[in-house]
């Protein structure tokens, strides 16, 4: 099955919509303090952009070898078709700077659609590590390094309207193919954030970075399915602040448990490892809602900061001067 050339070139959803947050006054906030937060986390179109450029070369590398033939194509061919997706939190646009790796779903030509998901693996790594230093097979694709970001590819093959990519290693299953769908993934995004004007995509850009400062034991695409859920389920309109000590309560209770990804067959289990981190993390959030009551923002904006890492921002403090691949 081609994928469509547009969402190649294209992003496949919207990026992070930061408004709504009150603009930093004499009198400072909590949210003016979560506006700018998101304003340091979230990478700019810029930054997206170079991203997807990262792996062009690579793309280019994999079609002299398995597609021969392609620059000879009709040109009005490849403007309808292409043979790689760029997928993950890069190709949703659920990022946080900076960006550390792109993945991409490069659908191999039929007569090398391997029956193995590890021949598969093994067809791309022969060809990337010929070409750049230290290419190497993980449970899920191939990695290597372009320059300060990582690409990883996935090879994939067509299964009806959605594609098989190597599955990662599970008690059940050591090895083999899993379905997803990155296009229905990105469709499900965007309209649940639709739905709620935007705030499962806010919620979800700052449990990555939660995840990522305190080491949380649960993958982001996890934690992309349990926000969407969330929302659904709980459709008030809270306050980015609110909404995390609500999906900290609700998300212990609901985990563990196993999560259909739109579009897929396969179902994704998520454990309980992570229940101790999002307790701690729920507590210091009571605190700093204590805080607020008692009119201290500083020391409230001090518990997030505990939270979320030192891109936080405390009111009275001059901003960081640069911002790494933020902008």
């Amino acid at each position: 099955m081609p994928l469509p050339a547009a969402l190649v070139k294209s992003p496949s959803a919207d990026p992070v919509r930061i408004s709504g947050f009150p603009t930093p006054t004499i009198t400072p906030t909590i949210g003016a303090c979560f506006g700018e937060f998101l304003r340091r986390v979230v990478p700019s179109h810029t930054a997206y952009a170079i991203a997807r450029s990262t792996c062009e070369d690579v793309v280019t590398a994999l079609r002299a070898e398995l597609r021969p033939n392609w620059s000879l194509q009709k040109e009005t061919d490849q403007k309808q078709r292409s043979d790689y997706l760029i997928a993950g939190s890069v190709g949703k646009r659920t990022a946080v700077a900076p960006i550390t790796t792109v993945d991409v779903l490069y659908l191999l030509p039929p007569k090398l659609a391997a029956q193995r998901s590890a021949d598969a693996l093994k067809i791309v790594w022969a060809i990337m590590k010929n070409r750049y230093e230290g290419a190497n097979i993980t449970d899920a694709g191939v990695r290597l390094q372009r320059g300060e970001q990582w690409v990883k590819v996935m090879p994939g093959r067509e299964h009806g309207g959605s594609f098989l990519i190597p599955a990662r290693p599970t008690i059940e299953r050591s090895s083999g193919w899993v379905v997803t769908n990155p296009i229905a993934e990105a469709a499900t995004l965007r309209l649940s954030d639709s739905l709620y004007g935007g705030r499962p995509r806010l919620l979800l850009t700052v449990l990555k970075s939660w995840r990522v400062h305190a080491e949380v034991p649960i993958s982001s695409y996890a934690l992309e399915l349990l926000a969407q859920e969330f929302y659904a389920g709980s459709p008030r309109q809270f306050e980015l602040d609110r909404a995390l000590i609500e999906f900290w309560a609700w998300s212990r209770k609901r985990t563990p448990c196993a999560l259909k990804p739109p579009g897929g067959q396969s179902v994704l289990d998520v454990g309980s490892a992570w229940h101790q981190k999002a307790k701690s993390a729920y507590w210091r959030t009571m605190l700093a809602d204590h805080h607020l009551k008692a009119g201290k923002v500083v020391d409230a904006a001090l518990e997030w900061r505990h939270i979320l890492g030192p891109v936080f921002p405390v009111p009275g403090e001059a901003g960081p001067s640069a911002l790494p691949m933020f902008k």
